[in-house]
């Protein structure tokens, strides 16, 4: 399929803006969360976008697809519940299906927008797509890589609801950027990438991604409008499916991994 930005190419401008960020970024000091968030702070000036999440996730095809979070820019606690909430909705597996199959079949790096994923323009008025809202967000760029052992390096670009949403030339900006950083993709994980997450129940992924976050029960319990007993059954349920037995070492699972690698 064509489309009015195959032909598309950055003026020459934009060229020197992208290389000047990639080789800033690559001499820049710090670790790769530093230099993760000199590259999306500079992406998203050039393409206007106005928050970012860079994780690591698990596609499937029959379900909602389960993103774990490790950086973020300008999104504070409360947004990034509710755009956890958005992104397990249940709706979601549906809509994402599109993406899901062609990562599958292409194994490759892929960039696209919500609009091109959604062909059908079904997530118009959807409940999914007022659980974005409610975020504050109408805009996305989803790109993901897949990563050597499986899932994917996971990426969203939001604009503000109220905006206009992106467009094929900003997402082409946005892969480029994206797809020169390889190593950027590699770096920073932990041996936990949310492959076993995948198959909890929505509702319990983002109670995770809360308590991963470093949320407290009563936090979680207040923002997702439950009483702390119910929490507390989701949490003892989440800390059977990774045999932990406290938050610290849920936490430690999956900023450490589970020791596997470690030589007995």
């Amino acid at each position: 399929m064509t489309s009015d930005s195959d032909d598309f190419q950055l003026p020459a401008s934009t060229v020197r803006r992208v290389v000047r960020l990639l080789g800033e970024v690559i001499a820049a000091p710090g670790g790769h969360h530093e230099k993760k968030a000199m590259l999306m702070g500079g992406l998203c000036e050039l393409i206007g976008a106005d928050a970012w999440i860079w994780g690591v996730g698990q596609h499937d095809p029959e379900n909602v697809p389960f993103y774990v979070a490790f950086d973020r820019g300008n999104i504070d606690d409360t947004r990034f519940a509710r755009l956890m909430e958005a992104v397990n909705h249940p709706e979601m597996a549906e809509f994402a299906r599109p993406f899901s199959e062609e990562l599958a079949l292409t194994g490759s790096h892929l960039t696209r927008l919500r609009q091109q994923i959604n062909r059908d323009g079904s997530f118009s008025g959807s409940q999914a797509e007022q659980a974005w809202l409610r975020a504050n967000i109408d805009g996305v760029i989803l790109s993901c890589k897949p990563l050597p052992g499986g899932g994917f390096s996971s990426i969203g670009i939001y604009r503000n609801a109220g905006r206009p949403i992106f467009n094929e030339n900003e997402s082409r900006i946005a892969h480029i950027v994206l797809s020169e950083v390889p190593w950027l993709h590699l770096d920073g994980w932990p041996d936990e990438r949310g492959s076993s997450a995948a198959t909890l129940y929505p509702r319990l992924r983002t109670v995770l991604n809360l308590m991963i976050e470093g949320w407290s029960r009563k936090q979680v319990a207040h923002h997702l409008a439950l009483s702390e007993n119910t929490v507390h059954g989701y949490v003892k349920e989440i800390y059977r499916h990774y045999g932990v037995h406290s938050h610290a070492e849920l936490i430690k699972r999956f900023s450490k991994g589970d020791g596997g690698d470690v030589p007995k």
